[in-house]
């Protein structure tokens, strides 16, 4: 079985620049909306978040799996 999308939302991917301690967009250029998907892996029971700028290229601007022990905070 492969991946199911659990939902998607609109957003705007920011990486941290450390060097800079600052926020950039992610994929480089000017700051735009991408599609953030939640994927599910059933036969794995696997996560992650993959995110893909809303133009004609559709460049990945973020590909994550979601471990066991990930903690959030805002």
């Amino acid at each position: 079985r492969s991946e199911m999308v659990l939902c998607s939302a609109r957003a705007a991917v920011l990486l941290y620049d450390d060097a800079h301690k600052q926020w950039v967009a992610a994929g480089g250029g000017p700051q735009t909306v991408s599609c953030v998907q939640l994927y599910h892996h059933p036969g794995a029971n696997a996560f992650r978040l993959v995110g893909r700028k809303m133009q004609p290229d559709q460049q990945v601007v973020l590909n994550c799996p979601l471990g066991r022990g990930l903690r959030y905070s805002q």
